[in-house]
Order: structure tokens, then sequence, then C-alpha cells
């Protein structure tokens, strides 16, 4: 049961780490002098894998609920 909530606080950190990075990146790319495209792939990659972790994290406890 611990190895469960473990696996559930990770992914939780994970997505929001994810997420704030994927905010960074979106605004420096944003507002830079420099326009930079690999800010904005790099923002929509970590947005994109947050969500996904998220995802992960829905069916996982869907899956343990059950």
């Amino acid at each position: 049961m611990d190895n469960q909530n473990t696996t559930t606080t990770l992914l939780i950190i994970a997505s929001a780490g994810l997420a704030i990075a994927g905010i960074i990146f979106l605004l420096v790319g944003i507002f830079d002098e420099d326009k930079n495209n690999w800010m904005l792939i790099s923002a929509l990659v970590c947005i994109l894998l947050s969500n996904l972790f998220n995802l992960i994290r829905t069916q996982f406890n869907n899956t343990k609920n059950q």
C-alpha cells in the first residue's frame, strides 16, 4: 500500500514540476528579445508531459480504487 502512495506522490511532483517548467519556458519564449523557437517547443513538450503524467496518475488511482 505504501508503494502506491509513493508512486502517486512522485507523479504529482513530476507533473507539477513539468507544468512550472513549461510556464517558465513559455514566458521566456514569448517575452525574450531573441525569438527562440526551441523555448516554445520546450514549453509545449513540458506541458504535454505534465498532462501525460496527470493521466497516468488518474488511471492509476482509478485502478487502485477498484
